[in-house]
C-alpha cells in the first residue's frame, strides 16, 4: 500500500475535536498548560468561525493573561508561543501523531490553524467534512429543527458503512473529555464504564476490563498495539461534550487487524436520555461485530439505575474518585454516594459503591469499628434492592472475613459473586486476598489472582497483590519482579513500592529497601518518618531510631489511624515480645482486618509457640498452623 498522502478536503468538526484532546493529552503537551490553552483557543474561535479573534493583540489578553493594554511590539509572547507550538506539533506528528486521520497545524506568519485528513487508498472509511463556518453550523441548526418537525428526538451524523467484519472482542478506551471547561472527566469515565459493563453481559463477547483499558487513558498508543496488549480484535474510542443537559458524543469502532474504522456515529442527546444512549451505542457495537444476543436479544443492554439525573451525576463522581485507591479521594467519595442516595433511596449501585468505598477505608486508614458497620449496613440494603449486584456480595463478603472473622460467611458470599459473572475481576481479587490468603492456602490464592490478572492484565491493584502473595509464599525474586512490572505500567502506584520495599526488607537488601521507600514517599508526599520508616530503621539496627518513630506515631492522632497490627510488625523487628502482644491485643480489641495474616506476616513467625500467639488466632477463627 502506498504511503498515505495529505489531503485538502476539511475533516468534520468532531474529528477535529477528537485530534485535539489527543494532543492535549499527548507527553509533549500535556506537561505544558500554556500550549494547551494557546491551541485550544485557536482551534475553537476556528471553528467557531472568529478568526478575527486569532491577533496578537487578543491572544496576549485572552491567552496569556496580558493586560488591555498589551502591545505586541514591546512583547513578544505570542509569537514565541507559536515558534513553540509549530515545533511541539512538528514533533507529534513525526513521533506518538504519526498515525493520526487528522491534523492540525499552525501555518508561519499566522495563528489561524488548518485542518487536515490524511488518506489511505480507502478514503470512505472517514467522514465527509463539515466546514466549520457559523453559518454552516446555523444551516445543521436549521436542518435539525426539520428532522425533530419529523419525529426524530435526535440528530445523528453517520459515517458511510463499512463492511461487517468477525470480531468477538473488544476493548472501551476511555471516552476524551472535549467540553469547554474541561470538567467533565468523570463523566467520561463513568460513561465508559457503563458501556464495558453493558457489553460484558453479552454471552460469548470478550471484554477487556475497566482497568486495563482505562492504562491507556491519556496515552498515545497504535490501536494495533493496543489490542495486541489487551488480546482483543477491537477498539472502541470515543469523546463527550456536555453543556449543561445537552451531550454530544461520538464514538468510533476501529479494526485492530489494520486501523481501519468499523463503525462511527454522532449523537445529540439531552441528558435525560443517557441510559438510552449507552444502550444505544452498546448495540450498535454488538451488531456492528455481528455477536448474537441470544434470546434476551430484545431486551435493552443499559437500563435506568435510577430515574434521579442528580443522584446519577453525584453517583458517577463517587466511582471516579474511588477509583483513584489513595485515601483523600477515597473519603470523598463515601460522601458523594451519601448525597447520590440521598437523592434517591433506591439507588441500588450507590450502596454497593459505598460499600466498597467503607470497607477500603476500614482496611487501610480508617478505625474499622468507624466505618465497617455501615460497610455491611450499605451492601445489605444494596442486596435487598438488587440481589443480583455481584459488587455488593464481594463487599459483604470483605466485612464478613476481616471485621466479623465469619471465613464461612465470606466465602459464601465471594463464591455467589463468583457465580453471578465469573469474569469479576474484584470478585476474584477479594477471594484470593480475604479469604484464601488468611486461611494459609497461597497457592490457590495465586491461581485466584492469576485469574484476576488474565481477566484484567493491566489493573495495578490485581499486578501488585499478585506480587505480595508471591512474597507470601517466600518466592522473593518472582515478587519483586511482578512488583517491578507493575511499576513500568503504573510508575506513581506507591503501593507497588510499598511491597517492594519489604520484599527487599525481608531479604535484608536494605540499600534497595531505602530506594523502594524513597519512591513511595515521592509519590505520596510523605514528608515525616511512618511505619516503614520504623521498619526499616529497625533491620539497620537503628533501635532508637525506630523506638521514637513508634511512639510518634502512637501518640499523634493528627496523623491519623495507624494499624496496631503494622505497628505490631515493627516491634517484632525489633526483638519486643510484650509490646507486638500489646499491639495484637489492641488490634483484636479494634477488628483491625490485618490481624487475618497474623499467620502470613513473616515478622511474626517467631512468636509462634507462645499461648499468646495461639489465643490470638483462636479469636479469628482460623486453625493455628
Amino acid at each position: 500500500m502506498e504511503s498515505a498522502t495529505e489531503d485538502r478536503i476539511e475533516p468534520s468538526e468532531e474529528s477535529i475535536r477528537a485530534a485535539l484532546g489527543k494532543i492535549s493529552a499527548s507527553p509533549r503537551f500535556a506537561s505544558s498548560e500554556r500550549l494547551c490553552r494557546f491551541l485550544r483557543f485557536a482551534v475553537e474561535e476556528t471553528l467557531a468561525g472568529n478568526t478575527d479573534k486569532l491577533k496578537e493583540i487578543v491572544l496576549g489578553a485572552e491567552v496569556f493573561g496580558r493586560k488591555p493594554d498589551y502591545d505586541p511590539r514591546l512583547d513578544a509572547v505570542v509569537r514565541i508561543e507559536a515558534v513553540k507550538m509549530r515545533a511541539r506539533l512538528k514533533e507529534y506528528y513525526e513521533k506518538e501523531g504519526r498515525d493520526d486521520a487528522v491534523r492540525i497545524n499552525l501555518p508561519k506568519g499566522g495563528y489561524v490553524p488548518s485542518f487536515s485528513l490524511v488518506r489511505s487508498e480507502e478514503p470512505e472509511d472517514f467522514p465527509r467534512p463539515v466546514r466549520a463556518s457559523r453559518r454552516a453550523w446555523i444551516t445543521v441548526a436549521a436542518a435539525a429543527v426539520l428532522l425533530v418537525a419529523a419525529g426524530s428526538s435526535w440528530l445523528v451524523r453517520r459515517s458511510p458503512p463499512a463492511p461487517r467484519v468477525e470480531v468477538p472482542s473488544i476493548a472501551v478506551l476511555p471516552f476524551i473529555d472535549l467540553s469547554e471547561a474541561q470538567n467533565q472527566e468523570y463523566f467520561c469515565d463513568g460513561m465508559t464504564e457503563e458501556i464495558i459493563d453493558a457489553l460484558t453481559r453479552v454471552r460469548g463477547f470478550h471484554v477487556a476490563a475497566r482497568s486495563s483499558s482505562f492504562a491507556f487513558k491519556n496515552k498515545q498508543q497504535d490501536i494495533r498495539e493496543i489490542g495486541r496488549k489487551l488480546n482483543v480484535t477491537a477498539v472502541l474510542e470515543g469523546s463527550v461534550r456536555r453543556s449543561g443537559n445537552r451531550l454530544r458524543v461520538t464514538a468510533q469502532l476501529n479494526n485492530v487487524a489494520d486501523g481501519y474504522h468499523l463503525w462511527s456515529e454522532t449523537y445529540e442527546r439531552e441528558m435525560k436520555d443517557i441510559f438510552a444512549l449507552q444502550d444505544e451505542i452498546s448495540r450498535a457495537i454488538v451488531n456492528t461485530l455481528r455477536v448474537e444476543l441470544g434470546e434476551a436479544g430484545g431486551a435493552p443492554l443499559v437500563t435506568a439505575t435510577t430515574g434521579n439525573l442528580e443522584a446519577y451525576n453525584l453517583y458517577l463522581q463517587a466511582r471516579y474518585l474511588h477509583s483513584k485507591w489513595r485515601p483523600e479521594p477515597m473519603r470523598q467519595s463515601v460522601a458523594l454516594f451519601e448525597q447520590a442516595i440521598a437523592q434517591d433511596a433506591s439507588f441500588a449501585p450507590a450502596y454497593a459503591g459505598l460499600a466498597s468505598s467503607e470497607t477500603w477505608l476500614g482496611f487501610f486508614c480508617a478505625r474499622p469499628r468507624d466505618v465497617m458497620e455501615k460497610a455491611r449496613e450499605a451492601a445489605q440494603k444494596a442486596l435487598a434492592l438488587d440481589d443480583q449486584l455481584a459488587a455488593a456480595h464481594v463487599s459483604l463478603g470483605d466485612v464478613k472475613a476481616v471485621y466479623d472473622w465469619d471465613w464461612e460467611g465470606a466465602r459464601r458470599e465471594y463464591e455467589r459473586a463468583l457465580q453471578m459473572g465469573g469474569d469479576d475481576s474484584r470478585a476474584h481479587f477479594s477471594h484470593a486476598v480475604l479469604y484464601l490468603t488468611p486461611q494459609g492456602r497461597i497457592k490457590a490464592a495465586i491461581a485466584e489472582m492469576q485469574r484476576a490478572k488474565d481477566i484484567d492484565p493491566l489493573h495495578i491493584v490485581i499486578n501488585t497483590y499478585l506480587g505480595t502473595l508471591l512474597y507470601f509464599d517466600g518466592r522473593y525474586d518472582e515478587a519483586a519482579s511482578q512488583l517491578r512490572k507493575t511499576l513500568e505500567i503504573a510508575p506513581d502506584f506507591a503501593e507497588a513500592d510499598g511491597m517492594l520495599f519489604r520484599v527487599y526488607l525481608d531479604q535484608h537488601r536494605l540499600q534497595e529497601a531505602r530506594a523502594a521507600l524513597d519512591r513511595c514517599h515521592a509519590i505520596t508526599g510523605q514528608t515525616t518518618p511512618d511505619l516503614q520508616d520504623a521498619q526499616l530503621a529497625a533491620a539497620e539496627g537503628r533501635t532508637e531510631t525506630a523506638r521514637r518513630i513508634l511512639a510518634e506515631l502512637e501518640g499523634s492522632a493528627a496523623r491519623g489511624y495507624c494499624s496496631p497490627v503494622m505497628l505490631a510488625c515493627t516491634y517484632a523487628t525489633l526483638g519486643d515480645r510484650d509490646a507486638t502482644f500489646r499491639e495484637l491485643d489492641r488490634a483484636l480489641e479494634e477488628r483491625d482486618g490485618s490481624l487475618a495474616y497474623l499467620q502470613t506476616f513473616s515478622q511474626f513467625a517467631v512468636l509462634r509457640g507462645d499461648a499468646r500467639y495461639s489465643r490470638l488466632v483462636r479469636a479469628i477463627g482460623l486453625p493455628e498452623r
